[in-house]
């Protein structure tokens, strides 16, 4: 079978390589899946880069998110699963990014067989983050209203779908006219473009309204703009600096600042209130969760940071 596997860390055209391997022997609960679809998620290339959470030894497979057909069963695996289409959860346990992939059956999610597999593939990350950014740090009720940065990338579409079932209103942040048109044939509520009054013009958008919650993927400005807006014991949640910048502002009231990695389930972060000592939790697996798996479990710890702590997690 045919598989691109990771050799080194560096940049994707230099360090993956498309190699001819052995069909792994089946572990007894363990799957052969044979793959429809894998697509490329930007944790994917963190994971290349050697800059995500997880630490391969090469070469390495390569691929976190897949849908595929259970082609061969271990012998303790219910015969049922044979021949079902099923979404690979992306553990980092395997690699989707090949012709056939081994793995345990406890990774495996049945799907429909009337889905377009090119879409199913992509739920196992970006749609339960979104999930849980609106569901984990606030309690948000039907008429709040949340703001995010970078809302025509896909996360802003998930986010801007399942705030509007939950009758959550969407302020969203873009940079350019031709994203915030497209912001708004998704549904976004407000949309603001970013520039040189952006503080200004989200209040105007907001109209005497304040933000329960911020979500930001890019670090830098915009969420400093955006937290000027939100309202006392309100959230912050940062997962992701795709500027490369860190937090440019510092909570003056009480809310909740959380930075946090959700890519591919696995969550780190740091949840502080200004004056208060941090709380660093962890949480495994919970697209697992979502897909209807037993509850994950938690690992806490009270780390003695101040308010401007910057996490290290990816």
């Amino acid at each position: 079978m045919r598989q691109l596997q990771l050799v080194a860390h560096g940049e994707p055209s230099d360090v993956i390589e498309l190699n001819a391997v052995s069909e792994p022997a089946l572990g007894q609960e363990d799957v052969l899946i044979s793959m429809e679809a894998a697509p490329m998620n930007p944790s994917d290339f963190l994971f290349i880069r050697g800059i995500y959470g997880v630490r391969p030894v090469f070469p390495s497979p390569v691929g976190a998110e897949g849908v595929g057909r259970v082609a061969k069963i271990g012998s303790k695996v219910d015969p049922a699963l044979r021949g079902k289409r099923v979404l690979i959860l992306p553990t980092y346990e395997q690699g989707t990014w090949a012709d056939e992939v081994v793995v345990p059956v406890r990774n495996l999610v049945p799907m429909s067989d009337e889905a377009d597999p090119l879409q199913l593939s992509m739920i196992g990350i970006n749609p339960a983050t979104a999930y849980l950014l609106l569901n984990r740090y606030v309690s948000l009720m039907p008429g709040d209203w949340i703001g995010q940065t970078a809302a025509n990338a896909a996360m802003g579409q998930y986010i801007i779908a399942l705030a509007k079932l939950a009758g959550v209103k969407t302020l969203n942040v873009v940079r350019r006219e031709e994203a915030a048109e497209q912001v708004r044939e998704w549904g976004g509520d407000r949309i603001v473009l970013q520039g040189d009054n952006l503080h200004k013009d989200i209040e105007e958008a907001l109209e005497g309204k304040k933000l329960s919650l911020v979500l930001d993927m890019l670090g830098g400005t915009p969420v400093g703009e955006l937290a000027k807006s939100l309202k006392p014991g309100g959230s912050i949640v940062v997962y992701a600096l795709q500027s490369g910048q860190s937090r440019p502002y510092r909570p003056e009231t009480s809310s909740t600042v959380v930075l946090t990695s959700t890519d591919s389930g696995s969550s780190i972060g740091y949840a502080t209130r200004p004056g208060q000592r941090s709380k660093r939790f962890t949480r495994s697996w919970e697209t697992s969760w979502l897909m209807g798996r037993s509850p994950p479990q938690w690992s806490m710890c009270t780390c003695s940071t101040s308010s401007r702590r910057r996490s290290n997690s990816p």
